[in-house]
């Protein structure tokens, strides 16, 4: 066999391109995301290096941890964990279902429960209420819109969950309500602190994530079985 050059062993410029360009477009949002990733990362190093704030940067991407207490924050990060579970898979089944030829009630509960849970994690995780209240903003007044955003998504959707396993949902309301409304308290003991607050907290999304999971798991079966049928 003729021995090849190295060069001819490496694809052209246009056949990698439109490689490139394929992959990009069969992926949604992945050009986009990736262009904003870039240029965000790009931006932050500009600015880093014209006012020397490397350190600041890293922060960004530091790691909590601490050589003497390896186990610190470790139920909270558990908590983090669940909240996206139960995030990513209700937009998960959400993507899988909408194929469907009728718009569903699933869909729509699917949707905005996605919606709903993803508003609480970004809150949770980037400490949104702490900010907002730092700026002057009543924590009252912060709970009381949360609040009423799960109110209208109960009374809206109540026809459907009635049709699921809805008592980890309710469990999980009322845990997290208390994780919520335990700051209005001071509580002096610490270990008692962290049990109503972060312990509520880590149980009421451990049932949110079992809930959204079971139903998921339910709506795809039957997109699947209306799928064999009409073949």
């Amino acid at each position: 066999m003729k021995h090849l050059p190295l060069f001819d062993k490496i694809p052209n410029f246009s056949t990698s391109l439109n490689f490139i360009r394929k992959n990009f477009y069969h992926v949604p949002f992945l050009a986009a995301f990736n262009i904003l990733t870039v240029l965000m990362l790009g931006g932050l190093s500009v600015y880093a290096k014209l006012n020397n704030q490397g350190d600041g940067l890293e922060r960004l991407f530091s790691d909590p941890f601490d050589l003497w207490f390896p186990y610190e924050g470790i139920l909270t990060g558990v908590s983090e964990v669940l909240w996206c579970v139960a995030v990513t898979i209700c937009a998960f089944t959400f993507g899988v279902v909408r194929q469907q030829k009728s718009r569903s009630r699933s869909q729509i509960f699917l949707f905005f429960s996605a919606l709903l849970l993803g508003v609480f994690f970004l809150d949770d995780r980037f400490r949104m209420t702490l900010i907002l209240s730092s700026l002057g903003v009543s924590k009252k007044l912060i709970y009381l819109c949360y609040a009423s955003g799960v109110f209208i998504y109960s009374v809206k959707f109540w026809r459907f969950i009635r049709t699921t396993a809805y008592l980890p949902l309710i469990a999980a309301v009322l845990l997290l309500a208390i994780s919520r409304l335990e700051d209005l308290f001071s509580v002096q003991n610490q270990g008692l602190h962290a049990i109503l607050e972060d312990g509520t907290k880590l149980l009421g999304v451990l049932n949110l994530a079992l809930y959204f999971w079971h139903v998921c798991d339910r709506e795809v079966g039957r997109y699947l079985q209306q799928q064999n049928q009409d073949c």
